[in-house]
């Protein structure tokens, strides 16, 4: 809208004032930063307030000579709801016309003519290049605080994390806050396309408007530095962390006012350099009960709902969703990127569709954002980017690492990668210092885990290179040879030390045995197992699970060999006893033992005593009691 002579050239509504001319949005004295998409869209909707402007005639306005996809507006229209503060459902400015358009709701006011641009307006000498934020922030406000308290006592701070953790979103807000306290303003250096390290600090030197293309290029960078005092933002380092690593030396100890804010996903091994390791957004714990307002105070599913109202813009969460909405954000590490991939797909899936679709990778990885920087286009193009940095020594171990269902240690890693142990600790501290591998130090242990959408990944390279087999062997291997090793310490303390197998070894034990069900070659390995794991399924309330494993452990008996072996009565007798568990018959007469000090009998059916090789009068037997097995082999385990 071009206002005629003497007309106001501000329009207010609301807390906000808009200047079309100058092209800036305030709220009160506080300038706006959005996109200029987002600004277009804004102009053409108060210049006809209450007016119901179709989806194409906005993009018309906005996209004269370009043709354009009905996404470009629904980004640029969430950027501007959300400076605006429209929620999702509360639409005080932009009304949504479903099918038809959109609409200015809110009264418009002259707002007069704005006083003269103060120095930091655009008018004057540019003191940044930060882009507009075009999306909100959930849940990174502690780091963002604590990271510009940070920059108050260091000169080199590093923000490291896995590829789509969030890295650039929290520099940039950060950058944002730190304008007013660097004389010569904040610039920001996108290293991410950079393919030859050697444009590093000619790169660097545009950025910051200093004389690039020189013979001594590092030379005249830090001379052009060395009496500025500005915040350098340098983004995404990691495929040129050694050229990177020596410019910013220089750059620190040559020009004493810069100070040098890094995102990568690994650190620049510097002195003095402070390090701040991004984790996954918040998400909510597991439980069968969750109520929306209860998982909408975790940022990962605020940040899920956000985005997938952005795409959707009836998008709800409503507590029946609730625990599936949660579950996603769980299986997904609270990993910002993945989220955002996941929320794009609720139009396509639903939320207990695309919860399903999280065991499909390839489906999730198709996903993404048109404006983002290329390797995060899509999350594939993210774990790629990671994934192709790698040494060939570190990828094969991460590929290897993967049949791990969750934690594993140094030993579990050299077992099967079949690599000395103190290779493998190295190649393990390699991939956490690049955010590959997570750790938990946990007393003097330490344990690895992969992310869920990288363990996903390289599942899926494991299988493309034609190891999975070979390294699922000696993951059950593994598994089993620690069973039986835990075996034999408890049998050493005794019965009354016994203790049950760890949530962890437990699924590893499930991924092992699922394995060996499958590899009829694998039959022994899968019966050596089954009797393994026996004594740790039972303080399991999930019986019927370990059950079903034994009953197929004793299918495959006859072509192992092992038929009439002490396996054989091993998983016999368990069975007896995990059936007896499993269904309380009624107690004896009243001549029987009821209650006391060892507990209940009961009387079994006639099939299981078939089925375990008890005789059909031996009513005073206990078959608890191994005195009273009766196996091929004859006689009581020793």
């Amino acid at each position: 809208m071009t206002p005629g002579p003497g007309a106001p050239t501000a329009l207010g509504f609301g807390p906000f004032v808009f200047d079309p001319n100058r092209r800036t949005l305030r709220r009160g004295d506080v300038p706006l930063r959005i996109g200029v998409r987002a600004l277009d869209i804004l102009a053409a909707l108060v210049a006809h307030p209450g007016v119901l402007l179709s989806k194409r005639e906005l993009m018309a306005r906005v996209w004269p000579d370009t043709v354009v996809e009905d996404c470009n507006l629904k980004v640029n229209m969430g950027a501007l709801r959300r400076a605006l503060g429209d929620e999702p459902g509360m639409a005080r400015y932009i009304a949504t016309v479903t099918g038809r358009g959109y609409r200015f709701v809110a009264p418009v006011r002259s707002a007069g003519r704005p006083d003269s641009p103060p120095p930091s307006s655009p008018l004057a000498t540019p003191r940044h290049n930060l882009p507009f934020a075009m999306t909100r922030i959930f849940g990174r406000e502690d780091a963002i605080d604590a990271i510009r308290r940070d920059l108050d006592v260091a000169r080199l701070l590093t923000i490291v994390g896995p590829g789509g953790i969030g890295k650039t979103t929290v520099a940039l807000a950060v950058a944002e806050q730190a304008l007013a306290s660097h004389r010569d303003g904040v610039w920001l250096v996108d290293l991410t396309m950079l393919t030859d390290a050697a444009l590093v600090p000619d790169t660097i030197a545009s950025a910051v408007a200093a004389p690039a293309g020189a013979a001594t290029p590092m030379a005249a960078l830090c001379k052009a530095l060395r009496d500025r005092e500005i915040l350098l933002v340098l983004d995404g380092c990691e495929h040129v962390i050694d050229v990177v690593a020596t410019c910013v030396d220089q750059i620190l100890s040559q020009a004493a006012g810069v100070k040098v804010l890094v995102t990568s996903r690994e650190p620049l091994q510097l002195r003095g350099e402070r390090l701040r390791r991004l984790p996954g957004l918040g998400t909510p714990p597991s439980s069968a009960q969750l109520s929306a307002d209860e998982a909408l105070a975790f940022p990962a599913v605020q940040l899920f709902v956000d985005r997938a109202g952005d795409r959707l813009g009836s998008f709800r969460l409503r507590d029946a969703e609730a625990v599936a909405v949660a579950e996603i954000c769980r299986r997904l590490d609270g990993l910002a990127l993945a989220i955002e991939f996941a929320a794009t797909r609720i139009d396509v899936f639903g939320v207990d569709a695309l919860l399903r679709q999280l065991d499909v990778l390839p489906g999730l990885l198709a996903g993404g954002r048109s404006d983002g920087p290329e390797r995060h286009r899509t999350l594939a193009a993210t774990l790629d980017w990671s994934y192709g940095l790698l040494p060939a020594t570190e990828a094969s171990l991460l590929r290897d690492v993967s049949v791990f269902s969750g934690v594993f240690d140094v030993e579990g890693a050299s077992a099967i990668a079949r690599r000395p142990a103190i290779e493998v600790a190295n190649a393990l501290s390699e991939l956490v210092a690049k955010s590959l591998l997570a750790v938990d130090v946990e007393g003097a242990g330490v344990a690895y885990r992969l992310l869920g959408t990288t363990r996903r990944y390289c599942l899926e390279k494991l299988h493309a290179d034609g190891a999975e087999q070979v390294v699922r062997q000696r993951h059950a291997e593994h598994v089993c040879r620690a069973l039986e090793r835990a075996e034999g310490r408890s049998a050493q303390r005794g019965a009354s030390e016994d203790v049950g197998m760890d949530g962890q070894m437990r699924e590893d034990l499930r991924g092992a045995l699922d394995w060996a069900v499958l590899d009829p070659a694998s039959a022994c390995l899968h019966v050596r197992l089954t009797v393994a794991g026996l004594r740790f399924w039972a303080p399991l309330p999930r019986s019927e699970e370990s059950r079903a494993h034994v009953l197929r452990a004793l299918e495959v008996l006859e072509r192992t060999g092992l038929a009439g072996s002490v396996q054989e009565r091993d998983l016999r007798a368990w069975l007896a006893g995990g059936s007896m568990s499993v269904g309380r018959l009624a107690p004896r007469g009243p001549g029987g033992e009821a209650n006391g000090a060892r507990g209940r009998r009961h009387r079994a059916p006639q099939s299981l005593l078939q089925t375990i090789g008890l005789h059909e009068g031996a009513d005073a037997a206990d078959p608890a009691d191994p005195s009273n097995w009766a196996g091929p082999a004859g006689g009581p385990r020793r």
